[in-house]
């Protein structure tokens, strides 16, 4: 779990805060988990997300993915895929 305290927060907000990226971090992985050889764009896995009834901004989606990958449990892949914006994003699988 990874959470960046750029704010300087404290008590309560903190502990949550804390609590709601290990809840992401989870949740993420638990997605490659049940899918090991299926690639994940950042977009892919917060519309995943959605579907899951977590509204999380992309750029959450996005730590969670870099925090799994440095601690070992991700791998970005050389494939590419096109996203919403029109541009090439990479792909991420388990570590498996």
């Amino acid at each position: 779990m990874t959470y960046y305290n750029t704010n300087e927060n404290a008590g309560e907000y903190l502990r949550e805060a804390w609590t709601q990226t290990a809840k992401q971090d989870d949740l993420i992985l638990q997605l490659f988990v049940d899918n090991p050889t299926q690639g994940y764009s950042p977009e892919d896995v917060e519309s995943r997300c959605l579907d899951l009834g977590k509204e999380w901004p992309i750029t959450s989606v996005r730590r969670a993915m870099s925090t799994l990958t440095k601690q070992g449990k991700l791998i970005k892949t050389s494939e590419l895929q096109q996203s919403s914006y029109g541009k090439n994003a990479h792909l991420w699988r388990l570590n498996a």
